[in-house]
């Protein structure tokens, strides 16, 4: 079993958390999210004026969610993973539990994010199955769906290695980037 090297960025009030589901193995050797040599997630951001300018995903996580000298109107945004303790890069290996994801609610809860944005599919269904949601996750803005909370939900594609064309990824960023 390989040594988690992510660190979550999560701290009080932020404007957005991203919720990914676990390390993939190259960012969690590389000791930075979304720095795989596949990885969009930056790229996306750019692109729909979340940052407002480009960086290099080798400490681009430092830059975005460690400060907020490229965000959005200096937003807080932060990033944590559902499955921290699983370093995978298939998804389809990694197996979300309750526990998972009553540490992320309980997380979401002390912690009071404004908008909590869910960038997989398993994290949704995680949330689905064992969240005891208020409302539907679809792909967009679903409203304040968890439990005992308030922040506003986001549902978003993964931002790589998969069908979905940057546009529908890019209306929901930006979507997003309105509410803020």
């Amino acid at each position: 079993m390989a040594i988690v090297n992510l660190r979550s960025f999560l701290r009080p009030h932020l404007d957005v958390l991203f919720v990914a589901l676990n390390p993939p193995e190259q960012s969690n050797s590389n000791g930075h999210y979304f720095s795989g040599a596949g990885s969009r997630f930056f790229l996306l951001l750019h692109e729909s004026g979340l940052i407002v300018r480009a960086v290099t995903k080798t400490h681009a996580d430092e830059i975005v969610f460690g400060s907020t000298s490229v965000n959005h109107s200096g937003m807080e945004f932060g990033v944590v993973d559902l499955v921290p303790d699983v370093v995978q890069t298939d998804s389809g290996k990694v197996r979300p539990t309750k526990e998972h994801v009553d540490a992320l609610l309980m997380n979401i809860r002390h912690f009071g994010p404004r908008i909590v944005c869910i960038i997989h599919a398993k994290v949704r269904d995680a949330l689905v199955k064992h969240g005891g949601l208020a409302g539907p996750l679809n792909y967009g803005v679903c409203g304040a769906v968890l439990p005992a909370c308030g922040a506003l939900v986001v549902m978003n594609y993964f931002p790589n290695g998969n069908a979905v064309p940057d546009e529908p990824k890019l209306r929901i960023y930006r979507e997003l980037r309105a509410l803020l």
